[in-house]
Formats: C-alpha cells, structure tokens, sequence
C-alpha cells in the first residue's frame, strides 16, 4: 500500500507531492495549512524511479476513487507531478506549481550564482528584524527570505540513496527537453508559485511552460523563498491563493 497522510475530511479535493527528492514529509505544514477547508491527500514518496512514483500516485488515485483531483506539487514534487499529469491527464483538474525545479537548464547558472551568496542582503536582514526574528547568528540560507519563528522540521528522515537515483534520472531529461516535452499531454490549468527571492529563477519556470501552456498563470510572492508556506512576509497570501486556485477548480 502507498504511503501517505490524510488530512482534513471527505472528499480528499489534492494531493501534495513533496520535494528533494527523497524528502518525505517536508510539505506536512503545507497540508494542515490546507487541512481546515479542504480534505489533502500528503504523498510520502518511496519509490526509486520515476515510474515507480507515478504508479504511486495511480495508487493513490485509485485507493481513494478521485475521479480528478488536484496535484499540488513542491520542487522536485512539480515535476513528479507534471509528468504525471501528461500521463494520465484523466485524473488531474489542476496543476499547482510551488517552489519549482527549472524546466530550462540555461537558467541553472543564474541559480549557483543565487546560492553562492553568503551574506544576508541589508533589506533582508532588515525585514527580518522588523518581523522580530533576526538572530545574528543564524546560518543565511539563500533558499530562505524571512522565515516563521520556530519553523517546524517536517522532513520524516532525507533518503539520500533515493535523492541520488531519482536527480539522475531526471537532470538528463532535463538537459534533453524531455522532460518539457510532457507540456503537450498537460490538459488542466498550470497554476504557478513562485517566491520572488527564491534562488530558482522564476524565468526558468515561467517562460518555457508559458510558451508551450495555453492556461497557465502565475504569482509571485513579495519577501518569499523556496518554502512559501513557511515565509513570514508570504505565508498568508500563499494559502489565500492556494485557497482561490482550489475553489476555481
């Protein structure tokens, strides 16, 4: 049976795939954030391929009789969840992309220049201290803007063996075009969020999905990183979209 989470009640309206890969119940918050209007469906991945998780989540599909559902997907979880959606699009009534991986790999430098920054920006550190959480000591993190205070650890245990086989696969599919070549089978609306201060560049997103997506839209989140559920600055307006984009259908 597939591992997984449920969250609020009947009928279970998304699915939340998480990131890493191999980074089962880091999206916890994200779903009990989601928990009081709407019943979530957390997918704690154990496969080692790609295949492999998508049948997991047909298992999901099927164990729970969702007619259609929405994929919400996390880093490496939007593109599990986009290639699964161009395979059984039957299924899928929405996409929701948050914290993307690139679908462009011309961006990828842009990205190790935004990680290669070790100190804080002045206006961050600013900001942070406004919201009253700056600690001078704390180790910046360039995936981060301004984080809640106490941010829970949701991850259950990183699976490093899985993170391996699942990024060597996908990076080549990357490089190829392959993996932007599933947008043909997309048939759902593509609704994308993204931090503006995350260090994936959101053009490595944003630009080759829009040009091969006829529905897509996208939101960028003001004082955001990679975890907008976890933004201090962005949590509020992240579940407020998530909440519009899930009543939309």
């Amino acid at each position: 049976m597939v591992n997984c989470r449920e969250y609020g009640g009947l009928p279970y309206k998304a699915i939340v795939v998480h990131g890493g890969p191999g980074a089962p119940g880091s999206c916890a918050s994200l779903c009990k954030g989601l928990s009081d209007k709407f019943g979530i469906l957390e997918h704690l991945q154990e496969g080692y391929s790609i295949d492999e998780l998508a049948e997991e989540l047909y298992s999901l599909v099927s164990r729970y009789s969702l007619e259609k559902v929405v994929l919400i997907g996390h880093s490496w979880g939007v593109w599990l969840s986009f290639m699964f959606a161009a395979k059984y699009p039957q299924f899928v009534s929405k996409l929701i992309l948050v914290g993307s991986g690139l679908f462009d790999a011309n961006y990828y430098p842009q990205l190790l220049e935004a990680r290669s920054i070790k100190v804080r920006p002045e206006k961050q550190k600013e900001d942070i201290m406004t919201a009253n959480l700056y600690s001078p000591d704390a180790e910046y993190n360039p995936d981060n803007y301004c984080l809640i205070k106490n941010p829970p650890n949701d991850m259950i245990a990183f699976n490093e063996k899985q993170y391996n086989a699942l990024m060597n696969e996908i990076i080549p599919m990357r490089e190829s075009g392959e993996l932007l070549n599933f947008a043909s089978r997309i048939k759902c609306p593509v609704i994308i969020i993204h931090g503006k201060n995350d260090p994936h560049p959101v053009g490595g997103i944003k630009v080759p999905l829009e040009s091969r997506i006829q529905n897509i839209k996208t939101y960028i989140l003001e004082k955001c990183g990679h975890d907008p559920w976890l933004e201090y600055y962005a949590k509020d307006r992240f579940f407020e979209i998530l909440t519009e984009e899930m009543n939309a259908g």
